[in-house]
Parts: structure tokens; C-alpha cells; sequence
């Protein structure tokens, strides 16, 4: 503990620095966080001279040496309080037990700390402090729970940091109970203790909550303005978010950077290039431009928003540039499908010497996934092995991740395999794989890999749930959905809103109406998707006026109608021949609800007009659409024209299709079908030889089927299932007898379709 007076003052071996002598004895006034250079007294002349030193000089060497990184000055500074007998004072032990949780010495923290015979609050909670910032939470609870025994009080500060290290535990049962304890002594409206309590429940996604918490702040500052606006940008809440923002800068609160930041990385996926402009102009009003963090969030949003040159511009006018710096930049241009772009300045960082950490690569990885750049990626997984990279948790689940957006469950699938410490983020990743490919057979089955986890103590949280409930739904798995139910229940996470909207889709898909309806009628808190996932509930189940009822009551409880919406009450017209009222909405998009309809509301009303017979309105809308190129629409007008047996429609409509996609085997097919549908033979055949010309082919079709709980796959002309000899005899003699009781199979109108 003690120091080698009138020695060269070493530094802790953390933080380099030039070694420095101290020669006089006392601290300037002005300074507050001098530099070394400016102390020109050593411990032993403090110690030769014996020169007074005042004892709120003390606190500010120790300051002095945490900024600096030397550590055994402050070591110095603490073997003179002891000789001086003042160690076990409370106000500088308080200061010394700062010093060593700032160093990461928590032993000698604690040393001091059970030395001090007379402690106080700021006591405890700087010990408390010191454990949060190291990450050691469960000490933060355990000293939290001795201090409240020992009859000392816990003020604001107390709450906050024990707040703290609840949201980083997302221990939402601790801190609801110190959140009682807030109320009952009566700091709940404190804009510190607010805060962390906000920090709290977002975290753990009761945001409801967390708002609650913010109205009740009596006086709001500005870094609680800035948390809500972030945390309201996570959730969704764009116009929530804005509201905070405009709080800000319509108070007398001054903007930070903090602020600029928040809102705009909160808006980078959603403003236009024109308010992408204004943010940026406000940002310059204010002062705040300069700081890198800010700057990097500008880069961000212009990349984002397809603006690769202003981002570019961005990035050269920073004054200081980091590895965010850098990583943004090239992801602006990786998601903007700039791969080669993106690799060349990739190369640069490295031509630079700059150190590329593992967060930067998860950035590159997250854009590949993102735009499902699957060339680049598999590059960077060849520098990530070559690097050592791979025994990195969040680049092997961001490996994980970019296969499985990029429809490569194989390799995604080895990447995972071939990592011992799993975590629950890893098989997140792994489960978005599950939920494109829709594959759930024995050796790749979600719901196995979720019971190996749970089985390890791995705790899955909203976006398992989530992802889970997904792959139940597309599976149309009722009982495995409803056994999933049932785990967020004991878990807690039914109520949350996220699982809640899963719930919503999982019952409406799996058959359940009754199921989405009880969900959703015992939301305490709604979203724009709570709504959007009732409403096509209602279209899927056929019950088109009901999505109508549902589609009033959004507007009436002010909810924003979004294309997402549209699309949904669209779909329940449809197919519930409510036509009229199709029509209307769509025609009221633009005029009502300020939505630019997009290629899908435009494909929806093809299928509505043509199964209400008006098959020239449908051709109509095609030609004079932004979108009259797209294969999609045409595609939809075959099939609609095959179902209503109109072939001179469906002839035009053909042929459009075929010029547009001549290169997309689904499209042949759907003709050729059509065709044959129609008793057009010879016109089928042909399209069939000019695709297989082609050398084209469709993709196999998969079904499946629950049986006695277990989903059983089925690939066309598929022998992996361990049955698959009884199951093709038994088709083969189901086939027999289909052709036995029909009628003569040389007959077209018994051929049906292609297959």
C-alpha cells in the first residue's frame, strides 16, 4: 500500500503515460483537473518540509491521478493519510475508496471501506459505484442489501446506481422492489432516480412503464429528455420521440450533442433526406457539430438514407474520426449494395493501422446481413478466422446472424455448431435461419436446440420468445405455439408487448381466432403492430368486416395508419368480397392517409379486382401504375384470371408475365398451368419446352404435417424421411385407385394441372 517516498511516480500499468515527479506540496486553486506538469512538489519534499496540506487539497490530487492513470501517486497520496492518521476519515476515505474502484482494485476498495469506522451514505453508495462500473452486480446487490441493514439510508444516488445494475441484470423483480421503495420515500419525481428507473423498464421491455415513470418526473433535465427520446425510438414511437425532442428545444434546457444523437439515430431509418437536412442544421446552430459521436450518427443517417456522397462528406469533415467513424461509413455503403466500396475503405482502415476490434466487424457483418450481401460476408468470416476472431461471442452470433438472413441455414448452422459458449443472442441469430427455410426436422429442430439451452441455465428473453412464437406460426403449430404461450406466462413476458404481438400472429395462423382475440383484448398497452397483427387476424380467419370495425377503431384511438394497416384491411376485403370497400380505402391512401401505396397494396387490389369480375380494371391499374414492369402484379393477374377461367385475359396477361421474368421458372409454371387449366394442351406444353430450354427449374415444394405433436416435413421427390418407402406405397396405391375411379385418363378435362 505504501510508496517509496521522493521516487519517480510509476503508472498503472493499464494506462501508459510518461512517469512524472511531484515537487511541491500544494495543489493550485484554479485548477480543477490540472495536469502533472503543473504539480511541481514530490511526497518527499512534502514529507522533508513538513509543508501543511490542506485536506480538501487530497481529493483533488486523488482526481488529479485517476485522470492521469497513475496509479501509485494515488497510492502515495494514501500511505500519507495513513502516516497523518487521517486514512479513517470518512470524507477521505470516501475519496480513496473512488481511487480504487476507478483502478479496478476493488480488494483495497473494500480494505479501506471496513476501516473507516464511522461510514455514511456517500460511504456505501461509491462502494456500490465502484462494483457497478466493474461489472461485478451481484456485489452491487450484496453490499446494497448490508447497507440497508446496517440502518444506514439510501438517497438518490443509492436508488440510481442499484437501479443501474438492475437494468444491466434486467432484473425487473429487484428493481420493481426498489422502485417501492422510490415511491415510499417520496424521491419517485427525482430526474436522476427517474431516469435509471426508465433505463429499468425499457430495458426490460415494459416501456408503459417506463413512461409512467417519466410523466411523475417533477422537473425534467435534459439527460432524461435525451433517454426518453432513444428509448421511444427503440420501441417504434417516432412521434413520441419527436415530441421529447421539440420538449427540449422549446424549454430552456440547452441541447447536447447527446440530444442531436438520440433523435437522429432514432429518425436515421425513418426521416426524409429534407428533415435528414434540418437535424443536421440544428445541430450546426447549436454548436455541436464538432463532436465525433454526433458526426457519426450524421454518417449513419446519410447512409441509411441511400445519401453515400453526403455521408462520404461527413465522414472527411470530422476533426477527430474513430473506429465508429470508420464503421459507419462502410456500412453506409454496404447497405446501399456498395460492396466493393465498402471493401476498399475496409482495406483503408486497416492501410492506416487502425486496430479493428470485433465491434467494428459486427458492424460490417450487420450491414451484410441487412442488405444480404452474402459475397462479402463469407470474405469477412475468411479475415475474422484469419484475425482469431472466432472465440469472440458477438462476431460468431453477427456470423450466425448474416447467414441466416442470407437463406444459408448450412452454414449458419456451422458456424453455431462449432461455438462452445452459447449464448441466448447466438440462438437468436440461429433462429431467424429456422424461420426462412421453415425447416423443423429432427436434426434441426428450434424447439430441441430451446430445451438445450434452458437445460444449461440460459435465460431466453423477448426476441426468443418472439422469433419462436414466428416459427410456430409459420409452421401453423398450434400446440407448440400454445406450450410457448404458456413459458411467457411463468417467465413474465406475456405482458410484454413485443411477445404479446407474436402471440397475436401465432394464434391468427395456427387456426386460433378465439386465441388472437383473448390476447389482444388483454393488452394493458398497444402498438401500431398490436393492430396490424388483429386486423390480419381477421383477414386470415375470412372475417372481413370485423377487420373493418378494427380498422375504425384504430383511427378512433389515434393511432397512425400505416401502409402496413392498409395492406391488412385490404387483404380482408378481398377475400371476404367486401370489394366496394376495398376500392374506397385504397382510393383514400393517398388523400386520407398520406401513404404512397407500394407494390404490395397494388398487388392485393389486382387480386380484389379480379375476383370481383373486373379483369379490364385490374389490366387498367397495372398499365398506369408506377409499377406496370413488375412481375409481381402480372403474375397476380394470371392467377386471378386462371381462377375466374377467363384464358383471353389470361393470355395478354401471360405474356406480359413472360417478357418480364424470362428468366423465373415460377412464372412458366403459373402459365403453363394456366393453360392446361383452360384444356389448352399444346399452348402448355410449349411453355413447359421453352422453360426446360432453359434449363430452368422450380424450386422443390415443401408441406407439412403435425401429427401426435411432431411436424413432419415433406420435400417433392423427397427419400429422407425414415418412412419414405411406406409413404411413396402407400401413395402409389392411392394413386391406383384415383385412377380406377376417375374417368379416362386421356380425357384433358382429367388431366388437371402440371404439377
Amino acid at each position: 500500500m505504501e510508496a517509496a517516498y521522493g521516487a519517480t511516480v510509476l503508472l498503472h500499468p493499464f494506462k501508459p503515460q510518461n512517469p512524472v515527479f511531484l515537487t511541491k506540496a500544494k495543489l493550485p486553486v484554479k485548477a480543477k483537473y490540472p495536469s502533472l506538469k503543473k504539480v511541481n512538489c514530490s511526497i518527499s519534499s512534502i514529507s522533508t518540509n513538513k509543508e501543511l496540506v490542506l485536506a480538501e487539497d487530497w481529493p483533488h490530487l486523488l482526481k488529479l491521478s485517476i485522470g492521469s492513470g497513475n496509479f501509485l501517486l494515488g497510492q502515495a497520496i494514501h500511505a500519507f493519510l495513513i502516516k497523518s492518521n487521517s486514512s479513517n476519515d470518512v470524507f477521505q476515505g470516501n475519496n480513496l475508496i473512488n481511487f480504487y474502484t476507478k483502478f479496478n482494485e476493488l480488494d483495497d476498495a473494500r480494505k479501506v471501506f471496513d476501516e473507516i469506522p464511522v461510514r455514511n451514505t456517500i460511504t456505501w453508495t461509491t462502494l456500490i459505484k465502484g462494483h457497478l462500473n466493474n461489472g461485478d452486480s451481484e456485489s452491487v446487490f450484496s453490499i446494497a442489501h448490508d447497507m440497508y441493514f446496517s440502518g444506514e439510508k439510501f438517497n438518490e444516488h443509492t436508488c440510481s446506481v442499484i437501479l443501474q445494475a438492475c437494468s444491466e441484470e434486467e432484473d425487473l423483480i429487484r428493481g420493481e422492489q426498489i422502485h417501492g421503495f422510490v415511491i415510499k420515500s417520496g424521491i419517485e419525481g427525482n430526474a436522476f432516480v427517474g431516469t435509471s428507473l426508465i433505463s429499468l423498464y425499457s430495458t426490460t421491455g415494459f416501456l408503459n412503464e417506463a413512461e409512467n415513470v417519466f410523466n411523475n418526473i417533477s422537473v425534467k433535465d435534459v439527460q432524461c429528455l435525451n433517454y426518453m427520446i432513444l428509448e421511444y425510438g427503440k420501441a417504434g414511437f417516432m412521434e413520441k420521440a419527436f415530441q421529447a425532442f421539440v420538449d427540449v428545444l422549446s424549454s430552456d434546457l440547452e441541447p447536447t450533442d447527446y440530444t442531436f444523437t438520440n433523435i437522429i439515430s432514432t429518425f436515421s431509418e425513418n426521416v426524409g433526406i429534407e428533415e435528414g437536412r434540418q437535424l443536421h442544421g440544428l445541430a450546426v446552430k447549436y454548436g455541436v457539430i464538432d463532436v465525433t459521436s454526433l458526426g457519426n450518427a450524421l454518417i449513419t443517417m446519410y447512409g441509411k438514407l441511400g445519401m453515400v456522397e453526403d455521408s462520404e462528406r461527413m465522414f472527411h469533415s470530422l476533426s477527430e474520426r474513430n473506429l465508429i467513424s470508420w464503421t459507419a461509413f462502410i456500412s453506409g455503403y454496404v447497405r446501399n449494395g456498395c460492396s466493393e466500396k465498402a471493401a476498399d475503405i475496409f482495406l483503408e482502415l486497416l492501410y492506416h493501422g487502425i486496430y479493428c476490434d470485433p465491434s467494428c466487424l459486427v458492424t460490417v457483418l450487420d450491414g451484410c446481413s441487412e442488405c444480404r450481401n452474402l459475397d462479402l460476408g463469407v470474405q469477412l468470416h475468411g479475415f475474422v478466422i484469419k484475425s482469431g476472431y472466432l472465440c469472440y461471442a458477438n462476431i460468431v452470433t453477427a456470423l450466425v446472424d448474416m447467414y441466416s438472413k442470407s437463406d444459408n441455414l448450412k452454414s449458419a448452422k456451422i458456424v453455431f455448431d462449432g461455438f462452445s459458449s452459447k449464448s441466448i443472442a447466438l440462438f437468436n441469430a440461429i433462429l431467424v435461419g429456422f424461420i426462412k427455410t421453415n425447416r423443423d426436422d429432427d436434426d434441426e429442430d428450434a424447439m430441441v436446440l430451446f430445451r438445450q439451452l434452458r437445460f444449461a441455465g440460459i435465460k431466453p428473453d423477448l426476441v426468443t420468445f418472439s422469433r419462436l412464437l414466428s416459427l410456430s406460426a409459420n409452421q401453423a403449430c398450434l400446440i407448440k405455439g400454445e406450450t410457448l404461450h404458456a413459458y411467457t406466462i411463468k417467465t413474465g413476458f406475456e405482458s410484454s408487448l413485443m411477445v404479446s404481438n407474436a402471440l397475436i400472429t401465432m394464434y391468427a395462423k395456427c387456426g386460433s381466432i378465439k386465441g388472437a382475440c383473448q390476447t389482444f383484448d388483454g393488452m394493458h398497452c398497444r402498438d401500431s403492430v398490436s393492430w396490424n397483427a388483429m386486423v390480419s387476424a381477421y383477414s386470415i380467419h375470412g372475417q372481413g368486416k370485423a377487420a373493418l370495425r378494427l380498422f375504425k377503431e384504430i383511427k378512433g384511438e389515434g393511432f397512425a395508419v400505416d401502409e402496413f394497416t392498409v395492406l391488412a384491411v385490404l387483404q380482408a376485403c378481398c377475400y371476404t368480397g367486401l370489394w366496394h370497400d376495398g376500392i374506397r380505402i385504397f382510393n383514400e391512401m393517398e388523400s386520407s392517409y398520406k401513404i404512397n401505396p407500394l407494390i404490395e397494396h397494388y398487388a392485393c387490389m389486382v387480386d380484389l379486382l379480379g375476383r370481383a369480375g373486373c379483369l379490364s380494371e385490374a389490366m387498367n391499374l397495372i398499365s398506369n401504375s408506377r409499377f406496370r414492369d413488375s412481375p409481381l402484379l402480372w403474375r397476380t393477374l394470371v392467377n386471378v384470371c386462371k381462377l375466374q377461367g377467363d384464358i383471353d385475359f389470361a393470355m395478354l396477361a401471360s405474356k406480359n408475365l413472360l417478357d418480364l421474368s424470362p428468366e423465373e421458372a415460377g412464372s412458366y409454371i403459373l402459365v403453363s398451368n394456366t393453360y392446361a387449366g383452360s384444356g389448352m394442351l399444346d399452348e402448355a406444353l410449349k411453355v413447359r419446352t421453352a422453360m426446360n430450354d432453359l434449363k430452368l427449374s422450380k424450386q422443390a415444394g415443401c408441406s407439412w404435417i403435425e401429427i401426435d405433436n411432431k411436424v413432419h416435413c415433406f420435400v417433392a421427390s423427397d427419400k429422407d424421411h425414415p418412412e419414405s418407402s411406406d409413404i411413396y406405397a402407400n401413395l402409389d396405391q392411392l394413386m391406383d385407385e384415383i385412377k380406377w375411379k376417375n374417368c379416362d385418363i386421356n380425357d384433358p378435362h382429367s388431366i388437371g394441372e402440371i404439377v
